[in-house]
């Protein structure tokens, strides 16, 4: 490893993590994990309040997300996640209101 530099990584749990890595970066199979992971806590929100989660709601539903991230042992840093729900919103949405309506 020598002569790599360090500056955007960092050894964590005996892994080399990228610190800055992209939501495009992760492999396609992740990323439809995490598609799947933000839509059923979304859906479950939708499906009880009837309304798009906001503020310390759509927080919450993030950090679920991420714990569910985190124990897949998928590193993306937490607002890349969270850049890509609220990228993603009015599609979730659109496919609870569609799921909702059969």
């Amino acid at each position: 490893m020598s002569g790599m530099s360090r500056k955007n990584h960092q050894m964590v749990g005996g892994r080399l993590l990228q610190t800055n890595k992209r939501y495009s970066q992760l492999k396609e199979r992740q990323k439809e994990k995490i598609g799947l992971w933000m839509y059923e806590a979304t859906y479950e929100f939708y499906k009880e309040h009837r309304d798009l989660p906001k503020g310390k709601a759509q927080e919450e539903i993030i950090r679920s997300v991420y714990e569910h991230i985190e124990e897949a042992g998928i590193w993306i840093p937490f607002y890349e996640v969270k850049n890509r729900y609220h990228s993603k919103l009015n599609t979730i949405l659109k496919h609870c209101k569609r799921e909702l309506q059969e």
